[in-house]
């Protein structure tokens, strides 16, 4: 009677948190993102808005979609950075109404959010409920950014690691619009075959060369100068190593060297989980390696980890917690006093704890059920 009673408890206490997280996140994302449309509507799909839209026109017009490196739109942060595969794929989009393109936008980003988890096996309500709530989900929903593309992709390289060309294709797909992605074709090439990475890589430069001959590769002698820019521009006050070293008043070489010895170390760590045959931890490594070796990580970039999180923990624990507390950081920009460190401090942890055995066994446990 002991065990049941404490079964029943259980699942009355389940049932409970997951009526109260499921209530909190519906109440929160009402009320919030109504707001959003009834005060700021402009604020709304902000990047899609202000970038991609402008961008995917442009192509219409038989223009570049990029801007010179010293254009005042680049340190606004409406600069379209991204291959051109992004601007071409929304096209369609110029042709209704903005407000209308926005909503799209929002609904299709959240859609693509909740999907890399549902992909990659989450199944408990109550870890969807927090990821409503999360602070890096809100940035990612109220600028339909790329980002949440990011994750779904690396939710199908996952959902699809043990097949030949599958996943290196959704990993070269991601990785062609944003090269950060690129320590993951260590993990796949570690984990899978050097073959399988070369596949990413094929995949990837087909996908940009065949984007940029579509637009007369406009903008293509410039790019590495815009991207340099942008680094300059918006590395020092985004939550990368970079920005840290600046929020400290140091120069911008120890943030360079702090990212690199990260990197490096977690990739190394990836390759040694992946001859142990340990793909969840290897996959988490090496994702920890790409955000600490981009020069800018937004707030909206912290999404990617809900991938890992969701294959390596698929029930509900404290960890699903720990996003919340990055309410307290700035959504543009990177604060001041310990603002400008928490997004790395909370990422830090959430990677240690699914570095941690107790991830492996509890990832192993769920492959074999």
């Amino acid at each position: 009677m002991t065990g049941l009673s404490a079964a029943r408890a259980s699942g009355r206490g389940r049932t409970l948190s997951t009526g109260v997280l499921v209530a909190a996140a519906t109440v929160f994302a009402a009320g919030t993102f109504s707001a959003l449309w009834s005060d700021r509507s402009e604020q709304v799909a902000w990047d899609f808005r202000n970038a991609y839209l402008g961008a995917a026109a442009a192509i219409l017009d038989g223009s570049s979609p990029y801007p010179a490196p010293d254009e005042p739109v680049v340190e606004e942060g409406r600069a379209y950075v991204y291959t051109p595969q992004l601007a071409l794929a929304l096209t369609p989009f110029t042709l209704v109404d903005e407000e209308v393109a926005a909503a799209l936008a929002f609904l299709g980003t959240l859609a693509a959010l909740l999907g890399a988890a549902a992909l990659v096996g989450l199944r408990d309500a109550r870890c969807y409920a927090v990821v409503l709530l999360w602070a890096p989900t809100f940035n990612e929903l109220e600028t339909a950014n790329a980002s949440v593309l990011l994750a779904l992709g690396l939710a199908v390289a996952w959902r699809s690691r043990g097949t030949a060309w599958r996943s290196p294709a959704a990993l070269g797909a991601v990785a062609s619009l944003k090269l950060l992605l690129w320590p993951l074709a260590v993990w796949l090439g570690a984990s899978r075959g050097w073959r399988a990475a070369l596949r990413a890589a094929l995949v990837a430069a087909a996908l940009t060369f065949g984007a940029w001959a579509a637009i007369g590769f406009a903008g293509l002698t410039g790019y590495a100068g815009l991207l340099r820019s942008l680094s300059d521009v918006q590395g020092a006050s985004s939550y990368s190593f970079v920005g840290m070293a600046a929020a400290l008043g140091l120069p911008v070489s120890i943030g360079w060297s702090a990212a690199l010895a990260t990197g490096a170390a977690l990739l190394v760590l990836a390759v040694l989980l992946a001859r142990r045959q340990d793909d969840v931890r290897s996959f988490t490594s090496a994702l920890g390696a790409a955000l600490a070796l981009s020069p800018i990580v937004s707030l909206h970039y912290l999404v990617l980890l809900l991938v890992p999180l969701a294959v390596a923990r698929p029930r509900f624990s404290a960890l699903w917690l720990l996003p919340l507390l990055l309410w307290l950081s700035p959504r543009a920009g990177h604060g001041d006093g310990v603002e400008p460190f928490l997004p790395t401090l909370v990422a830090a942890v959430m990677i240690a704890a699914l570095l941690s055995r107790s991830t492996a066994r509890v990832a192993s446990l769920g492959e074999r059920s």
